[in-house]
């Protein structure tokens, strides 16, 4: 896919988002918030937003394009009292123009918006300088953010990123590890124990199953919950 490709996307692509929700294990299963997911179709068909991010990184200034675009979206057609986190890629937030417009359009929605800190580019040392620029101008904005993916298989780990970030979100892999050996159980419990005393949120992601949630319930202390256990209560806007 070319950079005209890309521009035709822009331009021509209908915007969806799906929210799904995150649940507060420790009141009464309520809804805390919701994670806006992108969505776009071409021709009604769906474009792998996955490929599309990654490929976009080649071209800053149209990945800006299309975020702002998205993220407005993305808030307008949210109309819930609840919190809404917004998964941000670090390299739409490098130039002075870039850092300036989000700076306003967040602080808009300063109480009810947490941006989440995704890994879509690459795991070299500048994406890593990024992406640490990024989690402490967040934090000097006084901007909530939250860590995604925690322990996913190639990403990356920093004590920098994690210290900055209010919520830190805890990949499904762990729960897969789980299921074939439950000493993880310990380490799991271990991580959750410190997130706790560093006065940060856990939210374990990949609640797939019935048993996921029990297990989560019986034996570990996180405060939130996210995945596709609660999808009847997942909306498409």
């Amino acid at each position: 896919m070319n950079k005209e490709e890309f521009k035709s996307i822009i331009k021509r692509a209908d915007y969806k988002t799906k929210y799904e929700p995150i649940i507060d294990i420790k009141n009464d299963n309520k809804i805390f918030a919701y994670e806006a997911l992108s969505k776009f179709a071409i021709d009604e068909k769906i474009i792998s937003t996955e490929e599309i991010f990654r490929k976009l990184h080649y071209y800053n200034n149209l990945f800006f394009e299309l975020e702002k675009r998205n993220k407005l979206h993305q808030v307008n057609k949210f109309d819930k009292k609840e919190k809404l986190f917004l998964n941000f890629d670090a390299d739409i937030v490098k130039t002075e123009e870039q850092k300036n417009y989000w700076e306003k359009f967040l602080k808009q929605y300063k109480d009810n918006i947490v941006v989440e800190i995704t890994e879509n580019g690459s795991d070299d040392e500048v994406s890593s300088s990024i992406m640490r620029s990024f989690a402490m101008w967040l934090k000097e904005k006084g901007i909530d953010s939250a860590l995604d993916d925690f322990a996913q298989d190639g990403s990356m780990f920093s004590f920098f990123i994690m210290n900055r970030c209010k919520y830190i979100k805890i990949d499904k892999s762990f729960l897969k590890q789980i299921k074939t050996n439950q000493n993880y159980i310990s380490y799991l419990c271990g991580l959750l124990e410190t997130i706790r005393k560093n006065g940060q949120k856990s939210i374990i992601e990949g609640v797939e199953t019935k048993e996921d949630f029990e297990l989560i319930q019986n034996k570990l202390d996180c405060d939130f919950v996210q995945g596709y256990y609660f999808s009847n209560l997942t909306l498409i806007r």
